[in-house]
């Protein structure tokens, strides 16, 4: 079953219309933060992985500022921000290992994301984007199903 985006699927699960779909983390935890999925339903990354990390930050090779954009670069994916900025302020996984910023959250913090879906989980599952194979089987299997 196709579900009609995010906020549909999210619905379907907080009905029971549905056991299981494709979320992503920052809205499942707003969500449940505001009683709008029961505590009782959980996020898990199942085998072989869902695409949507890891976000990449790119310098071309002639920037006029090559040591600012450096500099920036190391903040940005620094635990304190990654923890503060992606994890504590967004409800969504940091771009760096999550086990990287697990000194820079507070306990209550850690357990809500980083149970269900563990570093070892985001580590062995969370699958780049792009992913050539996997548009492939997609794009494959449209083709399948409309020739």
């Amino acid at each position: 079953m196709l579900t009609p985006g995010n906020a549909g699927t999210l619905d379907m699960l907080n009905r029971g219309e549905i056991a299981m779909g494709p979320v992503w983390v920052d809205m499942f935890y707003t969500w449940q933060a505001d009683g709008k999925i029961p505590p009782t339903v959980k996020l898990k990354l199942i085998g072989p992985g869902m695409p949507g990390q890891p976000m990449y930050y790119v310098v071309p090779a002639k920037a006029a500022n090559l040591k600012l954009a450096q500099d920036f670069i190391a903040l940005a994916t620094s635990p304190k921000v990654q923890a503060d900025g992606i994890v504590k302020r967004f409800n969504w996984y940091p771009g760096i290992d999550a086990a990287a910023v697990k000194a820079q959250l507070d306990d209550a913090t850690w357990q809500k994301l980083f149970v269900d879906v563990t570093p070892e989980d985001l580590a062995a599952k969370g699958k780049p984007f792009p992913i050539a194979p996997y548009f492939n089987d997609i794009l494959e299997s449209y083709e399948r199903k409309v020739q």
